[in-house]
């Protein structure tokens, strides 16, 4: 569809994800705390909706998410318009049996109404020129009391996080869109600047990575407050 934008990323790095969270010592270099701190908030959050049923994770990328949500459902499902992403995640998932990985070529999702306990929707909605369609179709496929953990790098005065997307949300920005389809949004902040700026140097990508496997991830700190002292945006919402 031509209002997918194309993500290229899964051709040149392969199943990036899985690496950049790989905390072991050995793999030091290519490991990422900031994007580890991201899936580990995001299934604490996941953890705090109560749910153990259904999981559908949209724009499931190389699987590395639905793999850390398995041992908590009965059923995970993964979708991602990106034929060499699903490739790579039902490579990674193979031995993992309660999850499935499907290619999606648009917005629709190939499940019934109310099919899902909980939903995922993890760095999607900024690569997406629609993402209204993208928060209906999630509505859709949800149970009556389901609910959304999603997301998204948040919008900075010196430019985009990543040329990639389409568009970086203020706070209150992803909070009105995500009201106009739930109940109830609770909107929280993480990735500390300051850290990401100490990670930008060429010192401190050394030993935040060191930190991070040996004591704490820095990364993983949060708050439902003072965000501009944040990178990234986490939203639960409910019906």
């Amino acid at each position: 569809m031509s209002d997918i934008v194309y993500f290229d990323k899964y051709d040149a790095a392969g199943a990036y994800h899985w690496a950049e969270c790989d905390r072991r010592y050995a793999n030091w270099r290519r490991y990422n705390p900031a994007v580890d701190a991201r899936y580990t908030l995001t299934i604490e959050a996941v953890r705090s909706l109560g749910r153990s049923g259904s999981l559908l994770d949209v724009g499931c990328g190389d699987g590395l998410l639905m793999a850390r949500a398995a041992p908590l459902f009965d059923r995970v499902a993964g979708v991602d318009t990106d034929p060499r992403a699903i490739t790579l995640a039902q490579e990674q998932l193979k031995s993992t049996l309660n999850c499935e990985a499907r290619h999606v070529a648009g917005y629709d999702l190939p499940f019934g109404d109310h099919t899902f306990d909980t939903v995922t929707s993890a760095d999607v909605i900024e690569h997406l020129t629609d993402p209204q369609r993208h928060l209906r179709e999630i509505v859709r496929v949800l149970a009556p009391d389901g609910g959304l953990v999603l997301t998204t790098p948040q919008w900075k005065a010196d430019g985009k996080w990543d040329e990639r997307h389409e568009r970086e949300y203020r706070a209150e920005e992803l909070r009105a869109l995500l009201e106009a389809h739930f109940t109830k949004v609770e909107l929280r902040f993480f990735w500390p600047a300051a850290w990401s700026r100490v990670y930008a140097t060429r010192i401190g990508w050394r030993l935040v990575k060191l930190l991070a496997i040996q004591v704490h991830n820095p990364f993983l700190r949060m708050s439902d407050r003072d965000a501009p002292a944040y990178g990234q945006l986490l939203a639960i919402c409910r019906r």
